[in-house]
């Protein structure tokens, strides 16, 4: 669904480097707070944002991804944040649930991210188009002012 004209959208280009998050976070809650947003939706988008582009940093670098465009806006009644990247074909949709760990013992650290990405937004849309990665989450909030 496009956008309505006149509705607010915003777009952000950052190197593939860690040192991106810190503007990346101030990104996502500038405009959330321009939206009146409520204070769980900007949490929401910054913990995704932040997670899909350190995934994409750490596991695409020398792959492609030189740079990370990020784009936020509306579509209906959801905020709709976008992430392109160059890096290798990736669909997290594809990627299995992880095996909960029975004991302490057999837990692992990492591999909870893409799970938690799943669970704090609230749909999931993906194609690759043109060489670049599109993954698009969504975030139910009330419709702009």
């Amino acid at each position: 669904m496009a956008a309505a004209a006149g509705e607010p959208r915003a777009s952000l280009i950052v190197d593939n480097a860690l040192c991106e998050l810190p503007r990346i976070s101030a990104w996502v809650h500038d405009w959330a707070e321009g939206q009146h947003l409520p204070e769980r939706v900007a949490h929401n988008l910054d913990l995704c944002s932040t997670e899909v582009v350190t995934n994409i940093m750490t596991h695409a670098a020398g792959e492609g991804a030189q740079s990370i465009l990020l784009r936020l806006g509306w579509q209906g009644d959801e905020v709709a944040l976008e992430v392109v990247d160059e890096g290798r074909e990736f669909d997290l949709r594809q990627v299995p649930e992880p095996v909960r760990p029975t004991t302490l013992r057999d837990a692992k650290v990492g591999g909870w991210g893409i799970p938690m990405v799943r669970h704090f937004s609230d749909g999931v849309r993906y194609r690759h188009e043109d060489g670049c990665n599109r993954l698009t989450l969504f975030f139910r909030a009330a419709a702009p002012p």
